[in-house]
């Protein structure tokens, strides 16, 4: 439902012209250092970066500096995320992921819990399409088509739900394998289903599962 949905999205963006731009898309603001812009000549009479320091003019800068920021990012979202699982929304998170009927029996508000995890994840997202938007310097409904959403499936699925650790490994694999074949690029998406087939029986909790964390019951205490 969540694939078809995003689906839904996409053609939509697609035909909403006025907001979007539709197939033509829209440009994306570039990248500044506090103000200062990473271009050859800076607009409206401002400071480029390399004027700015003193250095030669690199345009590669640019793209040092978005991968700098995004690293960043990154470190500061696996941290909220580790904090977030050790927190009792974190654990709420997991029940309902583990048995939703065993979840709701315990008093939780699934629907609080569900949301309150696709919030999370969507503005999750929305911060990595900022990236995106800037490092393409041009954005277009076609740039998220099905196979974006069943390459992240694959990559959750590959990873193991639950892992961080995992879900990198499988993110960094899904996303270079395609690039080492190039030959086979009609074939990816089969590619993907047979992969996430095989996952589902032999592995179906990932590559890298998730170590459960529990309390040891004391001597002579029944548990």
């Amino acid at each position: 439902m969540t694939l078809g949905f995003g689906e839904i999205i996409r053609l939509i963006l697609n035909n909403w012209l006025s907001l979007t731009g539709g197939p033509n898309g829209m440009a994306a603001p570039l990248p500044t250092f506090f103000g200062l812009e990473f271009g050859k000549r800076a607009k409206e009479g401002g400071v480029p970066f390399h004027e700015f320091f003193g250095i030669a003019y690199n345009p590669d800068v640019k793209y040092y500096f978005i991968y700098a920021v995004l690293f960043l990012v990154v470190l500061a979202v696996l941290y909220i995320k580790h904090r977030l699982t050790r927190m009792p929304v974190g654990r709420a998170w997991e029940a309902l992921r583990e048995d939703e009927i065993a979840c709701r029996s315990m008093g939780l508000n699934h629907v609080l819990v569900k949301l309150s995890a696709f919030t999370l994840g969507a503005s999750t997202a929305g911060l990595a399409g900022v990236f995106f938007a800037t490092y393409q310097g041009f954005v277009n409904p076609t740039s998220f088509t099905f196979f974006e959403s069943a390459l992240i499936l694959a990559i959750v699925v590959l990873g193991g739900m639950g892992s961080t650790i995992g879900v990198v490994i499988a993110a960094f694999v899904l996303t270079v394998a395609p690039e080492l074949l190039r030959g086979f690029a009609e074939y990816r998406v089969l590619l993907f289903g047979i992969l996430m087939v095989l996952m589902m029986i032999w592995r179906p909790r990932g590559l890298i599962r998730i170590s459960r964390t529990g309390v040891t019951p004391r001597k002579g205490v029944a548990p």
